[in-house]
């Protein structure tokens, strides 16, 4: 009996230092986004460098310099597993970016996104921005920390037809195995919509 307490509180001792995972949050035009196969282009996330430092005692390390660029990655492998979902070759995109000067001012408003969807010939476009891709540590722990949000732009009328955003912090993981494993959560939770 008293082995059964121990592994109780040790089983409760653990589980309080799990982090609280808050579900995706999605906001869809249902009718709009199942409506027909989407041929879509996602572009690099935007992303501010975070360095390093310290924030009431737990220490971050940004987990690198490129993470829009690696989160667009995962999240277009990611969202070419839905059904009415085919994306366009990223190298494509960034190609006519850079030709059209608009790889520096960004893609960040459904207009500007739609101009480029036209350009490369998508249905949508996708944009994101990241918030977190950082490594962290204190004394209870260490792990990582990812968060984004992304936005679907109905190329023809300019109109979002989807938002989402997602946040995970994980113990003992490190940054880019959490960026998958987050990006995958998120195009499932828009999966199930």
């Amino acid at each position: 009996m008293k082995r059964s307490r121990y592994v109780l509180v040790l089983l409760l001792m653990l589980a309080s230092c799990v982090p609280v995972q808050i579900a995706p949050a999605i906001t869809m035009e249902k009718d709009l986004f199942r409506s027909k196969n989407w041929n879509v282009a996602v572009v690099d996330f935007d992303y501010e460098y975070e360095g390093e430092g310290d924030l009431n005692g737990t220490n971050y390390k940004s987990a690198g310099k490129d993470g829009g660029k690696l989160l667009a990655d995962l999240f277009s492998g990611e969202l070419s597993r839905l059904k009415n979902v085919s994306v366009l070759e990223r190298s494509k995109i960034t190609d006519v970016l850079k030709e059209q000067a608009l790889q520096q001012t960004g893609v960040t408003d459904p207009g500007s996104a739609a101009e480029l969807g036209r350009m490369v010939g998508a249905d949508a476009v996708v944009t994101g921005v990241v918030t977190d891709y950082v490594y962290w540590s204190n004394p209870a722990g260490s792990g990582s920390t990812v968060s984004f949000s992304i936005r679907m732009v109905d190329v023809r009328t300019g109109k979002v037809m989807l938002n989402g955003s997602i946040s995970r912090a994980r113990n003992l993981t490190d940054a880019f195995p959490n960026a998958q494993l987050t990006t995958k959560e998120l195009v499932d939770a828009i999966q199930n919509y």
